[in-house]
């Protein structure tokens, strides 16, 4: 099997959640890794516990919604590590509501973060990617995609993760960099521990394998995607779910 020992890898939302597992599945595989997260304290929590394992890291304050950040992220790592040879865009947020009571600032703090932001990390990395002809992107979208009760904005902006990983995919084969996009369905992570236990058991029933998926599950995938045994996959939204559908 493909190993990703020594490739430097970029990941978004690495503070916790999936983006904390990708980063632990790739430290165990030997790559070197840019970790970035708004939120300072649970970067640094993630880092020092891979640091704590052997595993090369730099940590990146960013937000993903300003270009600013976006190209900084890239140009630290590129400076520290020399490259990026893997981009996994993971950092989101929610802001649920109805349609009738959304409000116009949630929609765009979701679409900025969720959407706008993959779109801007893409683009600084694929620049990286594109001159030295190699290069991984992993999109990670949501089974809400599909539509989802109480979020338009979010729905929104994962279906509109998969128009990007679809364009990119065609505008950027011919530079050797592959784009794919993982939609992960209900997994156990702090974002979904605010659900009402009671709505959880609801949503946890109407999946076929009994149970709700852990963030070690899509980084086993989001790993596979991003290692060389997944060069012929180009342009593919991988759902894993354990086959719930809404």
């Amino acid at each position: 099997m493909a190993t990703l020992k020594g490739k430097v890898a970029v990941i978004t939302g690495a503070g916790r959640g999936i983006g904390r597992a990708v980063a632990e599945r790739f430290g165990q595989d030997g790559a070197r890794l840019s970790l970035v997260d708004l939120d300072e304290k649970t970067l640094s929590a993630s880092a020092s516990a891979l640091r704590s394992k052997g595993v090369e890291i730099i940590m990146v304050s960013a937000d993903v919604s300003k270009a600013s950040d976006a190209a900084r992220m890239i140009a630290e790592t590129v400076q520290k590590l020399g490259t990026v040879d893997i981009l996994v865009n993971n950092a989101g947020i929610v802001r649920d509501a109805s349609l009738l009571k959304m409000t116009e600032e949630n929609f765009d703090a979701v679409i900025a973060v969720n959407l706008k932001g993959v779109f801007l990390c893409g683009q600084a990395a694929a620049r990286v990617m594109a001159e030295k002809k190699y290069g991984k992107i992993v999109n990670i979208s949501s089974v809400a995609w599909r539509g989802n009760f109480g979020q338009s904005n979010y729905s929104a902006a994962k279906a509109g993760v998969i128009g990007l990983t679809k364009t990119w995919a065609l505008e950027l084969s011919k530079y050797g960099v592959s784009v794919n996009a993982v939609a992960p369905g209900f997994i156990s992570t702090e974002m979904t521990a605010t659900i009402p236990p009671e709505v959880r058991e609801k949503m946890v029933a109407k999946i076929p394998l009994g149970r709700a998926g852990e963030p070690q599950d899509v980084a086993d995938l989001v790993h596979f995607l991003a290692s060389d045994d997944a060069s012929y996959i180009q342009g593919e939204v991988i759902s894993i779910n354990g086959g719930f559908q809404l």
